[in-house]
């Protein structure tokens, strides 16, 4: 079987600022600090299914997008700002029109071979770091601040990808969101 998720990706100058990031604090404290490696904001939990079934997931999901497109608003989505625990820092956001075409998606995509239901995300967020100790959580997050300018103007992408037997997660298809609106906030931890 293999494996399919469906993100949400910041492109351009946000895009470079966290992969930025994302470089300097695996090089800093070993091992990648958030689970895909790249800058991506999880929309749907990744699934199991047959290869053969990606062209059921890309034609829905192409559907989805082309319907949502007639009411997406200027700014589609929305930085809330950081989010920190004692072993955690997120960017979390708000996306009300992107969580509606996936809940379109999910309802109307048709798989004979998928025994899950699909999980749309409730909390939308950028992963930067997880599993770390309170002290490497709070340094990252003072790396984040100092290396990514949340103000800066940004435009998202969705992805759709699918990991083989291989273990390596290949992009399937991307669709063009809009652009997104940022509020930057202090770190609460």
């Amino acid at each position: 079987m293999d494996k399919f998720a469906l993100y949400a990706c910041p492109t351009g100058a946000l895009a470079d600022q966290i992969q930025a990031f994302l470089d300097q604090s695996q090089a800093t404290w070993g091992t990648p600090s958030n689970p895909m490696g790249l800058p991506c904001c999880k929309l749907i939990d990744p699934f199991e299914e047959q290869g053969s079934t990606l062209p059921v997931y890309t034609q829905s999901l192409e559907r989805a997008y082309k319907r949502g497109m007639h009411s997406r608003p200027d700014i589609v989505l929305q930085v809330d700002g950081w989010q920190q625990t004692t072993d955690s820092l997120t960017l979390a956001f708000t996306a009300p029109w992107l969580r509606q075409m996936m809940v379109n998606f999910a309802c109307t995509v048709k798989s004979p071979t998928r025994k899950m239901p699909l999980r749309i995300q409730e909390h939308l967020c950028l992963v930067l770091a997880y599993g770390r100790s309170k002290a490497q959580t709070q340094a990252m997050a003072q790396l984040a601040q100092e290396m990514i300018d949340l103000n800066r103007p940004s435009h998202w992408e969705m992805r759709f990808y699918q990991r083989t037997g291989h273990q390596t997660w290949i992009v399937r298809q991307t669709w063009a969101l809009g652009e997104g609106l940022y509020q930057a906030e202090a770190l609460a931890g």
